[in-house]
């Protein structure tokens, strides 16, 4: 598996693409879609899946469009607790004058799921705590971890429906409960591994919002 990423939205969303001999995978197309597409069409891709890891703004702004692009066999996938942010303010995109154009998620995820994609295994872990429906996607050796776990640090938790003792369990309790290494790749600034973050996140410090 190759991983390449982007920077997109106004928010620099890392947006990453997973190929597999000549099938795609996208996570997070924030924004970009045309962008992201080029690079499918350039390698003769074909996209299987966009992977949400939440629904906010810079993190779903491009399904829409990428979705059009890549035609209906790219299937949709996000967390069931989330399907409402689409169309409503708790996307976050109208705090930023921005917009998101609609779509309808293909798949319906609840956390636990082991998928097949792109000839790639991947398992879902429902990691609540910056939004109701985080979710990281376990690639066995890569950890996609949205803006759950980054870097020396993890996700906000004074937005709408985010909960800092529920982001901690989904940290302590779920992500850092993997044995094995990982690549660590976040929602937003630089990878990291999990075994570095296990020693060094200030998570395993904070004890309260």
């Amino acid at each position: 598996m190759e991983i390449f990423v982007n920077h997109v939205s106004i928010m620099r969303t890392n947006c990453y693409t997973l190929v597999n001999g000549k099938s795609a995978i996208i996570i997070d197309p924030g924004a970009s879609a045309e962008k992201l597409f080029g690079f499918l069409q350039q390698n003769g891709l074909k996209l299987e899946a966009i992977l949400l890891t939440h629904a906010h703004f810079d993190h779903i702004g491009g399904v829409a469009a990428l979705k059009r692009l890549a035609g209906e066999d790219a299937l949709v996938f996000l967390h069931a607790a989330e399907k409402d942010f689409i169309c409503s303010e708790k996307n976050l995109a109208a705090a930023m004058r921005r917009t998101v154009e609609p779509f309808v998620p293909d798949v319906l995820l609840n956390g636990g799921e082991r998928l097949k994609i792109a000839g790639l295994d991947v398992k879902v872990m429902h990691t609540p705590g910056h939004s109701p429906g985080g979710v990281c996607y376990d690639f066995g050796d890569a950890l996609f971890s949205g803006d759950t776990l980054f870097r020396m640090t993890y996700g906000r938790t004074d937005l709408y429906d985010s909960d800092f003792a529920a982001l901690k369990n989904s940290i302590l309790n779920k992500i850092f409960r993997i044995e094995t290494e990982r690549r660590v790749l976040a929602g937003h600034g630089d990878e990291t591994t999990l075994s570095f973050e296990k020693r060094n996140n200030p998570i395993n410090l904070k004890d309260e919002a």
